[in-house]
């Protein structure tokens, strides 16, 4: 695969080294030595036509179920990984966010984030909320007291 990419770069190497006129009929003889140097690997080869998606589908027509059931799924799962980024509350992007869901959800009224329940209810917890209340005022108290003393 290597000698695919060298092979165009040595008369642009030799022409960047000696830019003279003369050494240019040098370069195409030079090239073309050089390319025999370097063996071809088994990554020169073309991949066979059998292998194109578009070849396969118009002369195996068997493999049209096995691809369209294929990129139905794979479409299912980008879509609900799409949906659980956006909705699921227990997604967090950042180490550094603040909005977990103790902070965001609301204790009293709790709410469910899931596909399917079977059976399942969220309890509200009262006691919880009111210590996340209490937080909250604790720290509009505490950032006002930075701004009054701000200006004092």
């Amino acid at each position: 695969m290597l000698s695919k990419f060298f092979r165009p770069l040595y008369p642009l190497t030799r022409s960047l080294l000696v830019p003279n006129i003369r050494v240019k009929r040098l370069v195409h003889q030079s090239a073309s030595r050089y390319g025999q140097l370097i063996p071809a690997s088994q990554y020169d080869a073309p991949l066979p036509k059998r292998l194109h998606l578009t070849y396969a589908l118009k002369n195996y027509w068997e493999l049209i179920p096995l691809a369209l059931i294929t990129l139905t799924s794979l479409t299912l799962m980008t879509l609900s990984l799409i949906w659980a980024s956006f909705h699921k509350v227990d997604v967090v992007y950042t180490a550094h966010s603040r909005a977990n869901i103790s902070r965001t959800m609301d204790l009293r009224n709790p709410s469910v984030h899931k596909l399917v329940i079977i059976n399942q209810r969220y309890e509200p917890w009262p006691e919880m909320q009111d210590v996340l209340d209490k937080m909250r005022m604790a720290e509009k108290r505490a950032l006002v007291r930075l701004q009054t003393c701000a200006h004092a």
